[in-house]
């Protein structure tokens, strides 16, 4: 029994001495609790909304201002035509689309049913469900209001208001069609970063690092040679999986492939680059794991892969800007789902690009440091 304690003891030593894995067994638990404490919230608000209200009378008010009652839903955009109203959902800029038609309330006088063209972005099916829930009930509501006079009259009439629901992109609602898009993110985050890391970290400790210190190699060089292999392993694992999304799962891809192409492609570049930063920062390959862990963390939780960035309070919203794989996910199922080109997606694009050019640049000038020293 002594043995065994002398030998516990002398591994909480080591654990002790390490300045990055203490560090990380406190920070990974602490930011798992918060993740799951805030961001995880299926309880949609401030909704984005664009409207095309053709009537603009007491009855597209009184429906607007319930609409957007106890942040159900926040208005983003009026449109000037109701193809405006469905080009906001495409570019993102609206999660929701409303029409309501001309003479909304000459039609209630006289009994009639106001038809209402609702068009939601289905590609996140728990989503178009609860956005779709809580537009009912604001119509509900604004109906019940409407009807209780002629109701205490004895009056038989429809329904003032009925909703003319549109599910776009995913109509059939497949889970599959939402959640393949995000794997493709995940699956690229995890497979690049920790390669690389414990690809590099692997050659610290077993001494294969000094000679390649020893060569001509310039620290650029280096970062760049150790990155190369992966990218072509790791696009390849990328095409296998939107193979198998597109051909066993049915996903379609309604846009441009080589748009779909140019995003993976500067994620991976840039994912890779991340994989050395945390391989300069890690000594051993558990520290090279956790570190891995810590940087997947927000990709699981604020990328909008599986929880809705709608949802979140607006702390964690803002956060999520800063996770690259949010950008890789919207081009994906910008172009899968939507069918969207260079126009609405540059801005994601653009993002990639800025992320895998700076993240290359503090990986080289991380490795040069530790170069020198």
């Amino acid at each position: 029994m002594s043995r065994i304690l002398a030998l516990a003891e002398k591994e909480f030593l080591q654990i002790r001495r390490d300045h990055v894995l203490p560090r990380l067994i406190v920070l990974l638990p602490t930011l798992m609790l918060l993740l799951f404490g805030y961001a995880i919230n299926f309880t949609l608000s401030h909704i984005p909304l664009a409207v095309y209200d053709a009537s603009q009378d007491r009855i597209s008010q009184v429906l607007l201002a319930e609409l957007t009652k106890e942040d159900r839903f926040r208005l983003v955009h009026r449109a000037a035509s109701p193809e405006a109203v469905l080009q906001a959902v495409d570019r993102g800029q609206a999660r929701v689309g409303l029409v309501v038609p001309p003479g909304a309330l000459d039609k209630v006088r006289r009994g009639e049913s106001v038809s209402l063209e609702v068009y939601v972005d289905g590609s996140d099916p728990n989503f178009a469900f609860q956005a779709q829930a809580a537009l009912r009930k604001a119509i509900q509501e604004v109906n019940a209001r409407i009807l209780v006079g002629r109701a205490m009259a004895g009056e038989a009439v429809l329904p003032p208001l009925s909703p003319n629901l549109h599910t776009l992109y995913n109509p059939e609602n497949k889970t599959a069609w939402f959640m393949i898009p995000g794997i493709i993110g995940l699956v690229l985050t995890m497979f690049t970063v920790l390669l690389t890391a414990l690809s590099i970290v692997r050659e610290v400790e077993s001494r294969m690092m000094e000679s390649l210190l020893a060569s001509p190699l310039r620290p650029h060089e280096m970062v760049l040679g150790k990155v190369l292999p992966y990218l072509f392993i790791a696009f390849g694992v990328a095409l296998l999986v939107l193979g198998l999304g597109h051909f066993v799962f049915g996903v379609p891809v309604r846009g441009s492939l080589a748009l779909l192409l140019l995003a993976m492609f500067l994620f991976v570049l840039g994912s890779l680059a991340a994989g050395v930063l945390i391989s300069t920062l890690a000594r051993t390959q558990v520290q090279a794991v956790f570190g891995t862990y810590a940087y997947a963390f927000p990709t699981i939780f604020l990328s909008g892969f599986v929880f809705p960035i709608d949802g979140m309070p607006r702390f964690f919203q803002l956060l999520s800007y800063l996770v690259p794989a949010r950008y890789l996910i919207e081009v994906l199922r910008g172009v899968m789902l939507k069918g969207v080109g260079f126009a609405v997606l540059w801005p994601h694009l653009a993002a990639l690009l800025l992320f895998s050019a700076l993240v290359l640049f503090l990986a080289s000038v991380r490795f040069q440091r530790q170069v020198v020293a």
